[in-house]
């Protein structure tokens, strides 16, 4: 085994046993590495405080938040039936996912020490909200029926390296930028 290898063996052990603290971790982790993606695919040059506050984002926000919901919602709505999975999914859609979109323009800016933390999330909150419609009503549809809530952090991560991505983009743009460049491909 390499040494980078056994260092990160050496780290996963010592995360204490507490599935809160794991979940927290993982998903810091997943949202790091998604900027990290982010600016290479991008040719960006390294940009290690945009890394750190991805890190944070899902470490100290989405981790926990996401944990502590999961819990609440299972014991709103108990069992893993169609309805239920449906009902649960329907239900983050219109109370969290518009909180968490908002709190990730927000926190950021705020991180980013902006004057008006309130200005992109304002501009970026419905077409991220629409664009998270089409991507998580099907992954969050296979999460409740089919894993146990110690799981769905850890799977709502995996998915969220692919959504995270998504977030990164969205915070590097703005909508109208995007717009135009997609009437543009849309015209040829």
């Amino acid at each position: 085994m390499t040494s980078s290898v056994k260092n990160v063996v050496n780290f996963l052990r010592r995360i204490p046993k507490s599935h809160l603290v794991r979940n927290a971790v993982f998903v810091g982790a997943t949202y790091a590495t998604s900027e990290w993606v982010q600016q290479t695919v991008l040719g960006e040059k390294r940009d290690p405080t945009k890394v750190k506050r991805m890190a944070i984002w899902g470490f100290c926000f989405n981790g926990p938040g996401n944990y502590a919901w999961y819990k609440v919602l299972d014991k709103m709505l108990p069992g893993k039936s169609i309805k239920i999975a449906l009902t649960k999914v329907f239900v983050e859609k219109l109370t969290m996912s518009p909180i968490w979109y908002a709190g990730f323009f927000i926190v950021h800016n705020i991180m980013e020490g902006k004057d008006d933390i309130f200005s992109e999330a304002k501009e970026k909150i419905i077409p991220t909200y629409l664009v998270g419609c089409t991507f998580w009503i099907p992954a969050q549809t296979l999460n409740f029926l089919f894993l146990p809530h110690v799981y769905r952090v850890a799977y709502v991560g995996i998915a969220g390296f692919i959504w995270a991505n998504f977030l990164c983009f969205m915070k590097r743009h703005h909508v109208a930028d995007l717009s135009r460049k997609l009437d543009y491909v849309s015209e040829e």
